[in-house]
């Protein structure tokens, strides 16, 4: 009897920690998986990033049906995006990623921009795309939440008033400057050199 409460006990506790557990890989990242299988016509492989429901679709799809969509998914992604923004709800098992990329069409002597909305959730512990929506119209709270502006001398020094002031000499002189490279942004595309991964981290 005690021994089959303690099976139960450990079952309920390995069971937890596995619901409790964070996904392997970040959303962004199963999302380029699913992208680069997308923009290379391997539908497969889409499916195997794809929810539950979407892989269930792909089963019971024709071989002509596999082969419109597979065509579709090719013509309506850019071949990279930027991930602009992550929301990943607190305590649930979802998350939405809005992302852009540049599209085909040239608009005004500029090339198009497509925006995505990308919906995510986890299962069995990984993420997988539940859906991906793209157009070129940009969806309301595309942009990131700007970061908060860096206090100033003054301000620092009202925050701080044990600070000592800086010395009359260097009031109104430029702060020394270290110069370099920039990181370059993160960009997810079809296919990656290692550089694009190292920019990526």
């Amino acid at each position: 009897m005690k021994l089959a409460m303690l099976r139960r006990l450990a079952l309920a506790a390995i069971l937890l920690a596995h619901a409790a557990a964070p996904a392997a890989e970040e959303p962004e990242a199963v999302y380029a998986k699913f992208h680069r299988a997308a923009v290379s016509g391997n539908l497969e492989e889409m499916a195997r990033y794809a929810s539950a429901t979407r892989r269930a679709e792909v089963i019971t799809m024709s071989a002509a049906q596999k082969n419109a969509a597979v065509k579709m998914a090719a013509l309506n992604l850019p071949r990279a995006f930027v991930v602009r923004n992550k929301i990943i709800n607190p305590g649930a098992s979802n998350a939405r990623l809005l992302v852009s990329g540049p599209g085909e069409r040239f608009i005004d002597g500029k090339v198009e921009t497509l925006y995505g909305v990308i919906a995510m959730v986890i299962e069995a512990g990984d993420w997988k795309v539940r859906e991906s929506n793209w157009s070129n119209e940009q969806p309301a709270n595309f942009a990131p939440a700007r970061p908060a502006a860096a206090p100033t001398a003054a301000g620092k020094a009202a925050a701080n008033p044990a600070a000592k002031a800086p010395p009359a000499s260097m009031v109104g002189t430029p702060a020394p400057r270290t110069l370099g490279a920039a990181k370059p942004p993160c960009v997810y595309k079809a296919v990656m050199t290692a550089e694009d991964v190292e920019n990526c981290k």
